[in-house]
């Protein structure tokens, strides 16, 4: 089975008091998936079914699946039961062309080896699309919270490039593949670049805790950098380099959305 960072047994009896579906990238996703018309939408590493909730709320008929069983459990008050199945991304457990579309919601970096999650969901896939929600090598270069816990040596070596991805998808047997940038107008989702754009929730450890990039942090290192984090966050430091970040971000996004048809 493919290992992600972070313990989301764990992670599961927080994770939606900060993270939720953002209407920046549902936007994005809803104009490659196109009309519902009830079809069979299958969430990849869907977690909670944040986005899962709100992709059958548009009308898709969703089946969520995730690694973590304490993950999928938080999804049955949102999608009801009898949608959601244990399974590993890279090993799914459905039929050859089981689903209309799929998506994979800033999860593809924490997957091992995302070739092999790629190619599996065009096998269970008919027509398409995969919609792939990403942060790829060039958003992630205006995330100056390593410098916070500088100890903790943290790369952002699992975001590939987007030339990768794209070269990843095409050789998993997609043959159209088209992307999009997204620039975050919200922080619903909770995700280490969407708190990059609000410096309160930036500093606090409750959104923090429920990022991968945190649960790799040692403990040891964990209360300096929040006490740095809070410092300038008092001082008005953090607010400045949260308005330098978003512009920076401007150029290649905070992340992409990717849409692949066999």
């Amino acid at each position: 089975m493919s290992q992600a960072p972070g313990n989301y047994g764990e992670q599961a009896r927080t994770y939606d008091l900060t993270r939720g579906a953002s209407p920046t990238v549902l936007r994005t996703m809803s104009s490659f998936l196109g009309p519902p018309e009830r079809r069979r939408l299958l969430d990849i590493a869907g977690g909670t079914g944040n986005y899962t909730a709100a992709l059958q709320a548009r009308g898709f008929d969703v089946v969520i699946t995730d690694l973590q069983p304490a993950m999928l459990a938080r999804s049955i008050p949102k999608v009801g039961g009898g949608r959601q199945v244990v399974s590993d991304a890279t090993a799914l457990p459905f039929r050859h062309h089981s689903f209309d579309c799929a998506t994979i919601v800033t999860a593809i970096h924490l997957i091992r080896p995302p070739e092999r999650a790629l190619a599996e969901a065009r096998r269970v896939l008919r027509d398409g699309p995969l919609v792939v929600v990403a942060f790829t090598l060039e958003n992630v270069g205006p995330l100056f919270i390593r410098e916070y816990f500088p100890t903790a040596d943290i790369p952002f070596d699992e975001n590939p490039p987007r030339e990768r991805l794209l070269s990843l998808m095409r050789s998993a047997g997609f043959g159209r593949v088209e992307w999009e940038k997204f620039v975050y107008t919200d922080s619903v989702d909770g995700t280490l670049l969407s708190l990059h754009t609000d410096p309160v929730r930036l500093a606090g450890p409750a959104y923090l805790r429920n990022t991968s990039f945190f649960q790799r942090v040692p403990e040891a290192a964990r209360a300096e950098g929040l006490a740095r984090l809070g410092r300038d966050l008092r001082s008005g430091v953090l607010e400045e380099r949260v308005k330098e970040a978003y512009r920076q971000s401007l150029a290649e996004g905070h992340g992409a959305v990717f849409a692949c048809w066999p």
